[in-house]
């Protein structure tokens, strides 16, 4: 039992209700109105019931035929795609809104809608599917992205004019490196580190090298030095011998003229 008929029970066992509190009420005031015409009053209460209920099922049943799907938004690596299969219809429109400027493209057919983008924004998109009469079906939309394994929604749907609203957000996929490009890391690093200590290297013996010619310099000065105070103090001693020498001539000397 659907909800059309449903009400529609609803209403004509109200009718009946209302009718049966018509037919008592008039039995009780029978003493101003006659029995036809509380037959009749009651009749023309259950005709205009009668007359709505039409009106009420048709609106309940263009309800039930459109159906409207809302899905939530999506998150998809560029170059995005979503694929929307469906029966056979020639009737098939597809509305897309951006935050950007960006550039998409949107292709219809009979049995299909498609949506492919690169940018990265965010897409509403909106597509209608109309048919002349309802329609059962199962409605399938492929989700496609770069990096990541495609993803399927399905729903089924009995309608005469379905309307699909989704909202895609384009985004950069990640860049994870191949094994080439980390060897090829590995090696640029480890040839880096070569060639800092190869600097490191060159750069501790050009110093040791200038400490040994600043070291041997020295040396050499000291060296200098030295030879030249054992040149002073030889010259020295020799000036002292000589010294002692005359002294001792001298006395030698003076002790004689003495004698």
């Amino acid at each position: 039992m659907n909800e059309a008929l449903f009400w529609y029970i609803v209403y004509l066992l109200l009718s009946l209700l209302l009718g049966f509190l018509a037919g008592v009420a008039g039995k009780r005031l029978g003493k101003n109105l006659s029995r036809k015409k509380a037959v009749a009053a009651t009749a023309t209460l259950f005709l205009c019931l009668a007359s709505v209920l039409p009106v009420n099922l048709a609106l309940a049943e263009e309800a039930e035929e459109r159906g409207n799907v809302r899905l939530p938004i999506y998150e998809l690596y560029a170059p995005a795609r979503v694929v929307v299969s469906f029966a056979y219809t020639k009737n098939v429109t597809i509305h897309v809104s951006t935050l950007k400027t960006s550039l998409y493209k949107a292709v219809t057919s009979p049995v299909q809608l498609e949506f492919f983008s690169e940018d990265f924004d965010m897409y509403s998109v909106t597509m209608e599917i109309l048919y002349g009469v309802k329609v059962s079906q199962t409605i399938v939309i492929g989700l496609f992205e770069k990096g990541r394994p495609a993803k399927s929604i399905e729903f089924d749907v009995s309608s005469s004019a379905i309307t699909i609203t989704m909202r895609v957000s384009v985004v950069e996929a990640p860049r994870y490196p191949t094994a080439e490009e980390i060897s090829n890391l590995v090696w640029e690093k480890w040839r880096n580190e070569l060639y800092l200590f190869e600097s490191r290297q060159h750069d501790l013996i050009v110093k040791m090298s200038d400490t040994v010619t600043t070291v041997g310099s020295l040396a050499l000065i000291a060296f200098a030095v030295c030879i030249a105070l054992i040149i002073v103090v030889f010259r020295m001693h020799q000036r002292v011998a000589e010294l002692s020498e005359w002294g001792i001539r001298h006395k030698t000397e003076h002790r004689k003229e003495g004698g």
